[in-house]
């Protein structure tokens, strides 16, 4: 055994020595007499330390100081009643430990979160293929695509995909930072995507109008952050609408612009709504620069036809807007002889891009559709007829962020391009994503049909998204109850329902709607869809006699 190491401190010449001491004589001098300088200001700043200390301060951050517009903003799909069903959830995990002391009791011991759409966190189940190759992308080569029993543990196509991203990732895997736009190859699997989708001439879409951001959120938030120069800007959003718009224009200090869906044709497009809506706003000085298209709907759940798409894009080609197509659930059309037609093929086949003649953004996302990869955070915008130092001002934005996930940029590919029919996990990973669509298409129509079918409600088939958006009639009682309380009837509604049978939804106040309709939003993700509509008749005769006058 080796005897235990001493330090020894280099040697140093005589005349090293000499100079290092006589450095630092010349620091402590140096220090010295600027501490003799400054002793009557140190007396001073002692004292201030300690009257500072003894004295209470008002904190810089309050909820006085804190932004306006940040105060303002709402956003209704976690706002006061999933708050209230994230209370109820804590309680109820209390009751089960023993340790809770409120002494309420529910009629329940669960919570049915239906009011956003996160199909994994209601029993939907990861697809196998795309998680495989996430596996070994997260893996170290020597544990994942380089381990010598890999192919015991994984496909062929898995393993040779995996390998692939990994030297698109510059052979850093998912844990460096990637392009700020997104990694090329995954941009360019976009691309063909979109290429392949539209029926467009292949090599059309360039990769670098495509971002790879965290979900489409972040993209749209970057898109309205550049239209929303001032407060005079207003974007036009469809009413009802997804909270994200709103609150977004709010924290912007943009004008909202809203344009009415048609709920007796289905929710359809009215262009005539749209011209009045940009009229209007051009008489109260608003610089209409944007407009938002949600196809299919969210939270109304239709399916544009191909001519109500080319009339948006005409719409906005003639006037000079700029157009954002929310199409995150392309891939949730349900009935038959019903399809989604992209905006962007719209705009092609009216030749307004190859005319330069319209500016369009379209985002899509890994959240929705069948893979419903929600926690992945991946997601894109293609950017359409936007000029050059344009983009370069939007890369300037994404590259302050440095980069999206590496991960989430990686499941985008993956839902862009799948196995090939060749490859060995082509056939399950296909019938993965019809089990999930399937049934999708069945918890649509019996939610949408269920509610329907409920004295007092009404609701349009779900053809598409994943949302059902019923309008209830509110008992007198209810509506003057819900002044009383400072909140809409709706809100009242929704509050007694997660309080009486466990169910979280969304009030429709929270989206937009007539002056006079209530209801609320909810999604058909859950396998428990049917007992959901029963439980929801059976509420709603129990909160009719509640508020009956």
């Amino acid at each position: 055994m080796s005897s235990p190491q001493t330090f020894s401190p280099p040697r140093r010449t005589f005349r090293s020595k000499r100079r290092n001491l006589a450095f630092a004589s010349a620091i402590m001098l140096s220090i010295t007499l600027r501490a003799f300088a400054s002793t009557a200001n140190h007396r001073v700043l002692a004292e201030t330390s300690t009257h500072v200390m003894m004295t209470p301060r008002r904190k810089r951050l309050t909820i006085d100081t804190i932004s306006d517009r940040l105060k303002s903003m709402e956003y209704a799909v976690r706002g006061q009643i999933a708050t209230e069903a994230d209370r109820i959830t804590q309680e109820l995990s209390r009751q089960r430990e023993g340790t809770s002391t409120s002494g309420v009791e529910f009629p329940f011991d669960r919570i049915v979160y239906t009011n956003i759409g996160n199909p994994h966190a209601v029993s939907q189940r990861a697809i196998t293929w795309p998680r495989q190759v996430m596996a070994l992308l997260q893996l170290p080569d020597e544990h994942g695509i380089d381990h010598p029993n890999v192919a015991l543990m994984f496909p062929r196509d898995a393993i040779d995909r995996a390998r692939s991203m990994k030297k698109a990732l510059d052979g850093h895997g998912v844990g460096a930072y990637t392009h700020s736009k997104g990694a090329r190859q995954f941009r360019k699997d976009v691309a063909q995507f979109i290429e392949r989708r539209d029926g467009a001439r292949p090599g059309s879409v360039d990769v670098e109008n495509i971002y790879l951001t965290a979900g489409a959120s972040e993209a749209i938030t970057m898109i309205m952050t550049a239209l929303v120069r001032d407060h005079t800007c207003g974007i036009m959003t469809p009413t009802p609408q997804y909270p994200l718009y709103s609150a977004t224009l709010d924290l912007l200090g943009g004008q909202k612009v809203g344009y009415h869906l048609d709920e007796e044709s289905a929710w359809g497009m009215n262009l005539e709504e749209l011209e009045r809506s940009l009229a209007d706003a051009k008489a109260r000085g608003i610089d209409v620069v944007g407009m938002v298209l949600i196809n299919p709907g969210n939270p109304t759940g239709q399916v544009l036809t191909s001519d109500e798409v080319k009339d948006v894009v005409s719409f906005c080609a003639r006037h000079n807007i700029v157009l954002l197509s929310d199409e995150v659930y392309q891939e949730n059309v349900y009935h038959e002889g019903v399809r989604f037609f992209s905006a962007r093929r719209a705009a092609d086949e009216l030749g307004l891009i190859e005319n330069d003649a319209i500016q369009l953004c379209s985002f899509h996302s890994v959240s929705k559709g069948v893979f419903g990869e929600c926690g992945q955070r991946g997601g894109y915008v293609e950017l359409v007829g936007i000029d050059e130092d344009v983009n370069e001002i939007l890369y300037k934005l994404a590259a302050s962020k440095l980069c999206s996930s590496a991960a989430g940029q990686a499941m985008v590919s993956l839902m862009c391009r799948g196995p090939e029919p060749a490859d060995e996990s082509h056939a399950t990973h296909e019938e993965e994503k019809r089990e999930i669509f399937e049934g999708l298409k069945e918890r649509g129509l019996i939610m949408s049909k269920g509610l329907d079918d409920i004295p007092g409600f009404s609701c349009q088939p779900a053809t598409g998204a994943m949302y059902c958006f019923p309008s209830v009639e509110m008992p007198p009682g209810a509506i003057h109850a819900s002044r009383e309380l400072g909140f809409s009837p709706d809100t009242l509604y929704a509050l007694d329902l997660l309080q009486t049978t466990g169910i979280c939804v969304v009030p429709a106040s929270g989206f937009g709607q007539k002056r006079g309709r209530y209801g609320f939003r909810t999604t058909f993700l859950s396998p428990e869809s049917r007992s959901v509509v029963n439980s929801m008749r059976d509420h709603y005769e129990q909160f009719c006699e509640k508020y009956s006058s």
